[in-house]
Protein backbone atom coordinates (compact mmCIF):
# COMPACT_ATOMS: atom_id res chain seq x y z
CA UNK A 1 0.00 0.00 0.00
CA UNK A 2 2.77 2.50 0.85
CA UNK A 3 4.44 2.48 -2.61
CA UNK A 4 1.02 3.09 -4.20
CA UNK A 5 0.31 6.08 -1.97
CA UNK A 6 3.74 7.48 -2.68
CA UNK A 7 3.10 7.13 -6.39
CA UNK A 8 -0.06 9.20 -6.04
CA UNK A 9 1.73 11.78 -3.94
CA UNK A 10 4.49 12.10 -6.53
CA UNK A 11 1.89 12.67 -9.22
CA UNK A 12 -0.05 15.17 -7.15
CA UNK A 13 3.03 17.31 -6.44
CA UNK A 14 3.30 18.07 -10.15
CA UNK A 15 -0.07 19.84 -10.12
CA UNK A 16 -1.62 22.81 -8.39
CA UNK A 17 -5.32 23.01 -7.63
CA UNK A 18 -5.61 25.92 -10.06
CA UNK A 19 -3.99 23.92 -12.87
CA UNK A 20 -6.33 20.97 -12.41
CA UNK A 21 -9.35 23.27 -12.10
CA UNK A 22 -8.33 24.98 -15.34
CA UNK A 23 -8.00 21.65 -17.13
CA UNK A 24 -11.38 20.46 -15.86
CA UNK A 25 -12.94 23.77 -16.90
CA UNK A 26 -11.55 23.25 -20.40
CA UNK A 27 -13.43 19.97 -20.73
CA UNK A 28 -16.52 20.92 -18.72
CA UNK A 29 -18.62 21.14 -21.87
CA UNK A 30 -17.93 17.51 -22.66
CA UNK A 31 -19.79 16.45 -19.52
CA UNK A 32 -23.02 17.23 -21.34
CA UNK A 33 -22.21 14.30 -23.61
CA UNK A 34 -21.90 11.83 -20.76
CA UNK A 35 -23.81 8.55 -20.88
CA UNK A 36 -24.01 8.45 -17.08
CA UNK A 37 -25.82 11.69 -16.30
CA UNK A 38 -26.48 11.09 -12.59
CA UNK A 39 -22.80 10.96 -11.58
CA UNK A 40 -22.20 13.73 -9.00
CA UNK A 41 -19.67 16.51 -9.49
CA UNK A 42 -16.63 16.54 -7.22
CA UNK A 43 -16.67 19.54 -4.89
CA UNK A 44 -13.81 22.02 -4.65
CA UNK A 45 -12.73 20.80 -1.16
CA UNK A 46 -12.71 17.24 -2.51
CA UNK A 47 -10.70 18.31 -5.56
CA UNK A 48 -8.12 19.92 -3.29
CA UNK A 49 -7.69 16.60 -1.49
CA UNK A 50 -7.34 14.81 -4.82
CA UNK A 51 -4.60 17.19 -5.95
CA UNK A 52 -2.86 16.66 -2.59
CA UNK A 53 -2.65 12.95 -3.41
CA UNK A 54 -5.80 11.47 -1.85
CA UNK A 55 -8.31 9.08 -3.32
CA UNK A 56 -11.53 10.85 -2.39
CA UNK A 57 -14.71 8.82 -1.96
CA UNK A 58 -18.24 9.65 -0.92
CA UNK A 59 -21.84 8.49 -0.98
CA UNK A 60 -25.16 9.98 -2.07
CA UNK A 61 -28.66 9.31 -0.79
CA UNK A 62 -30.58 6.75 -2.83
CA UNK A 63 -34.16 5.50 -2.60
CA UNK A 64 -32.95 2.13 -3.87
CA UNK A 65 -29.48 0.67 -3.37
CA UNK A 66 -26.38 2.78 -2.71
CA UNK A 67 -24.69 5.55 -4.68
CA UNK A 68 -20.94 5.99 -4.27
CA UNK A 69 -18.31 8.00 -6.11
CA UNK A 70 -14.59 8.56 -6.08
CA UNK A 71 -11.89 10.69 -7.68
CA UNK A 72 -8.11 10.57 -7.94
CA UNK A 73 -5.16 11.61 -10.05
CA UNK A 74 -3.39 8.47 -11.24
CA UNK A 75 0.20 8.33 -12.44
CA UNK A 76 -0.76 6.51 -15.64
CA UNK A 77 -1.30 8.04 -19.07
CA UNK A 78 -4.88 8.02 -20.32
CA UNK A 79 -4.35 5.61 -23.27
CA UNK A 80 -2.75 2.99 -21.01
CA UNK A 81 -5.31 3.49 -18.26
CA UNK A 82 -8.16 3.19 -20.78
CA UNK A 83 -6.72 -0.06 -22.14
CA UNK A 84 -6.39 -1.44 -18.61
CA UNK A 85 -9.91 -0.42 -17.69
CA UNK A 86 -11.40 -2.25 -20.69
CA UNK A 87 -9.55 -5.52 -20.02
CA UNK A 88 -12.08 -7.02 -17.55
CA UNK A 89 -11.37 -10.67 -18.22
CA UNK A 90 -7.86 -10.16 -16.80
CA UNK A 91 -8.88 -8.11 -13.76
CA UNK A 92 -9.33 -11.03 -11.30
CA UNK A 93 -6.38 -10.99 -8.94
CA UNK A 94 -6.37 -7.19 -9.00
CA UNK A 95 -9.99 -6.22 -8.40
CA UNK A 96 -12.29 -7.92 -5.89
CA UNK A 97 -13.98 -9.81 -8.74
CA UNK A 98 -12.82 -13.44 -8.67
CA UNK A 99 -14.18 -14.56 -12.05
CA UNK A 100 -14.71 -12.62 -15.28
CA UNK A 101 -15.86 -14.17 -18.55
CA UNK A 102 -16.74 -12.57 -21.88
CA UNK A 103 -20.23 -13.72 -22.87
CA UNK A 104 -21.05 -11.58 -25.91
CA UNK A 105 -19.16 -9.13 -28.10
CA UNK A 106 -15.39 -8.76 -28.30
CA UNK A 107 -12.85 -8.10 -25.59
CA UNK A 108 -12.23 -4.37 -25.20
CA UNK A 109 -15.05 -3.43 -27.61
CA UNK A 110 -18.07 -1.32 -26.70
CA UNK A 111 -21.30 -3.22 -26.11
CA UNK A 112 -19.65 -6.37 -24.75
CA UNK A 113 -21.27 -8.40 -21.99
CA UNK A 114 -19.07 -9.79 -19.25
CA UNK A 115 -20.01 -12.21 -16.47
CA UNK A 116 -18.65 -11.07 -13.11
CA UNK A 117 -18.50 -13.07 -9.86
CA UNK A 118 -17.79 -11.39 -6.53
CA UNK A 119 -16.99 -13.36 -3.35
CA UNK A 120 -18.57 -11.63 -0.35
CA UNK A 121 -17.42 -12.58 3.18
CA UNK A 122 -20.09 -13.80 5.61
CA UNK A 123 -22.96 -13.59 3.09
CA UNK A 124 -23.83 -15.23 -0.23
CA UNK A 125 -21.50 -14.40 -3.12
CA UNK A 126 -22.89 -12.21 -5.91
CA UNK A 127 -22.88 -12.39 -9.70
CA UNK A 128 -24.01 -10.15 -12.55
CA UNK A 129 -23.45 -9.54 -16.25
CA UNK A 130 -21.85 -6.18 -16.99
CA UNK A 131 -22.83 -4.39 -20.20
CA UNK A 132 -19.93 -2.07 -21.08
CA UNK A 133 -20.39 0.97 -23.33
CA UNK A 134 -17.63 3.32 -24.45
CA UNK A 135 -18.76 6.89 -25.03
CA UNK A 136 -17.74 7.53 -28.65
CA UNK A 137 -19.21 11.04 -28.62
CA UNK A 138 -17.13 12.41 -25.75
CA UNK A 139 -13.99 10.77 -27.12
CA UNK A 140 -14.50 12.30 -30.55
CA UNK A 141 -15.39 15.76 -29.23
CA UNK A 142 -12.31 15.87 -27.00
CA UNK A 143 -9.86 14.45 -29.53
CA UNK A 144 -9.42 11.43 -27.27
CA UNK A 145 -8.32 13.37 -24.19
CA UNK A 146 -11.60 12.72 -22.33
CA UNK A 147 -13.23 9.28 -22.17
CA UNK A 148 -16.12 7.58 -20.44
CA UNK A 149 -16.80 3.89 -19.91
CA UNK A 150 -20.37 3.36 -18.74
CA UNK A 151 -21.75 0.11 -17.37
CA UNK A 152 -25.09 -1.44 -16.55
CA UNK A 153 -26.03 -4.89 -15.35
CA UNK A 154 -28.12 -7.86 -16.41
CA UNK A 155 -28.91 -10.94 -14.33
CA UNK A 156 -30.32 -13.33 -16.92
CA UNK A 157 -28.80 -16.79 -16.27
CA UNK A 158 -29.80 -17.88 -19.80
CA UNK A 159 -27.01 -15.66 -21.15
CA UNK A 160 -24.39 -17.77 -19.36
CA UNK A 161 -23.51 -20.69 -21.64
CA UNK A 162 -20.14 -22.01 -20.48
CA UNK A 163 -19.99 -24.89 -17.96
CA UNK A 164 -17.64 -22.89 -15.74
CA UNK A 165 -19.89 -19.86 -15.75
CA UNK A 166 -23.01 -21.89 -15.05
CA UNK A 167 -21.35 -23.64 -12.15
CA UNK A 168 -20.19 -20.32 -10.78
CA UNK A 169 -23.59 -18.62 -10.71
CA UNK A 170 -25.32 -21.64 -9.17
CA UNK A 171 -23.45 -21.04 -5.93
CA UNK A 172 -24.15 -17.30 -5.83
CA UNK A 173 -27.01 -14.80 -5.78
CA UNK A 174 -27.63 -12.26 -8.57
CA UNK A 175 -27.25 -8.63 -7.55
CA UNK A 176 -30.24 -6.32 -7.70
CA UNK A 177 -28.55 -3.95 -10.17
CA UNK A 178 -25.34 -2.04 -10.83
CA UNK A 179 -24.83 0.95 -13.09
CA UNK A 180 -22.34 3.76 -13.30
CA UNK A 181 -19.28 4.95 -15.20
CA UNK A 182 -15.60 5.78 -15.26
CA UNK A 183 -14.77 9.30 -16.47
CA UNK A 184 -11.15 10.00 -17.48
CA UNK A 185 -9.43 13.30 -18.30
CA UNK A 186 -5.84 13.43 -19.54
CA UNK A 187 -3.74 15.94 -17.57
CA UNK A 188 -0.54 15.16 -19.45
CA UNK A 189 1.08 12.12 -21.07
CA UNK A 190 1.64 10.42 -17.71
CA UNK A 191 -1.21 11.62 -15.50
CA UNK A 192 -4.96 11.07 -15.65
CA UNK A 193 -7.73 12.58 -13.57
CA UNK A 194 -10.32 9.88 -12.79
CA UNK A 195 -13.88 9.97 -11.54
CA UNK A 196 -15.71 6.72 -10.79
CA UNK A 197 -19.40 6.45 -9.93
CA UNK A 198 -21.59 3.45 -9.14
CA UNK A 199 -25.23 3.05 -8.15
CA UNK A 200 -25.79 -0.48 -6.95
CA UNK A 201 -28.23 -2.70 -5.14
CA UNK A 202 -26.39 -5.81 -3.91
CA UNK A 203 -29.65 -7.77 -3.58
CA UNK A 204 -30.66 -9.87 -0.61
CA UNK A 205 -31.27 -8.68 2.91
CA UNK A 206 -28.36 -6.31 3.50
CA UNK A 207 -28.87 -3.20 5.70
CA UNK A 208 -28.62 0.05 3.76
CA UNK A 209 -25.83 1.41 5.96
CA UNK A 210 -23.72 -1.68 5.35
CA UNK A 211 -24.37 -1.55 1.61
CA UNK A 212 -23.24 2.09 1.52
CA UNK A 213 -20.00 1.28 3.35
CA UNK A 214 -19.32 -1.59 0.95
CA UNK A 215 -20.03 0.64 -2.05
CA UNK A 216 -17.72 3.44 -0.89
CA UNK A 217 -14.90 1.02 -0.05
CA UNK A 218 -15.43 -0.73 -3.38
CA UNK A 219 -14.97 2.54 -5.26
CA UNK A 220 -11.64 3.20 -3.56
CA UNK A 221 -10.44 -0.37 -4.07
CA UNK A 222 -11.41 -0.36 -7.76
CA UNK A 223 -9.51 2.87 -8.42
CA UNK A 224 -6.45 1.47 -6.66
CA UNK A 225 -6.75 -1.87 -8.47
CA UNK A 226 -6.99 -0.34 -11.94
CA UNK A 227 -3.86 1.72 -11.35
CA UNK A 228 -1.97 -1.36 -10.16
CA UNK A 229 -3.17 -3.37 -13.15
CA UNK A 230 -2.21 -0.59 -15.58
CA UNK A 231 1.27 -0.34 -14.06
CA UNK A 232 2.02 -4.06 -13.69
CA UNK A 233 0.29 -5.75 -16.64
CA UNK A 234 0.42 -4.92 -20.31
CA UNK A 235 -3.28 -4.89 -21.25
CA UNK A 236 -4.47 -6.99 -24.17
CA UNK A 237 -6.58 -4.02 -25.30
CA UNK A 238 -4.95 -1.59 -27.75
CA UNK A 239 -3.29 1.44 -26.16
CA UNK A 240 -4.81 4.30 -28.13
Amino acid sequence: MIPLLLAWATTAQAWSVEEVQTRLSEVAGHRRLRLQREAPAVSEPELRKVVAGAVVTGTRDATMGSKAYGAAILSVGLPTLWAALNDETRHPGYTAVAYSELLEGRVCHSGRRVLQYLPVPFITDRWWIGVLTANAGVRSASGGSVRELAFDSLTDPALVKSPGGREMIQSAQPIGFSRGAWFLVALDERSTYVEYYVHTDPGGKIPGSMASRFASRGVRENIEAIQRFAKEVRPSCPIE
